[in-house]
């Protein structure tokens, strides 16, 4: 056993951990090395006077401190007056924001996009969209599969320009 193995050893063995067998190699180690004998003092004597040090620590009354800091707090003749009643403005703020969101939402799903066909080719499904949304419910669409590179190509036509050359 050498130093760098005695050190874990010699925290396990403050903390009660040790085994029998670990207990007798860090003994002979120990009494046979000064500088692991004297780290072996040095936490020792550490932790006695931190555990004397932690003893002697008041601790105080955690309900007599909130108390005392209350009063202290509390503005004279403020002890008789009964507490406030919370304003309803930040309710009905929450409220009308609340119900503009849910009226947003419903739009959002209520609206049904217009189905886009499956492109087959060579009885083989090439590509398929589930739909395509153009920004006039009018608008004539136009589907194209690239037959090389797979790729779904969608037009959309004006509706006032799909007569026009």
């Amino acid at each position: 056993m050498n130093c760098r193995d005695t050190e874990p050893l010699l925290l396990a063995e403050r903390d009660g951990v040790l085994t029998s067998e670990q207990h007798a190699a860090l003994a002979g180690h120990v009494a046979a090395c000064p500088a692991c004998r004297q780290f072996r003092a040095a936490l020792t004597e550490a932790t006695l006077f931190l555990k004397t040090d932690a003893a002697n620590v008041a601790v105080p009354d955690a309900d007599l401190a909130w108390r005392e800091l209350r009063a202290q707090l509390q503005l004279p003749g403020e002890k008789d007056r009964p507490a406030k009643k919370r304003r309803l403005a930040p309710v009905i703020w929450f409220g009308s924001t609340l119900a503009a969101a849910a009226a947003l939402t419903f739009v959002f799903l209520s609206r049904q996009p217009r189905p886009m066909p499956t492109v087959i080719l060579d009885n083989d499904v090439v590509a398929e969209a589930e739909f395509v949304e153009a920004g006039d419910i009018n608008a004539s669409m136009m589907v194209y599969v690239d037959k090389e590179s797979g790729w779904l190509v969608v037009w959309a036509t004006d509706p006032d320009s799909a007569g026009k050359g």
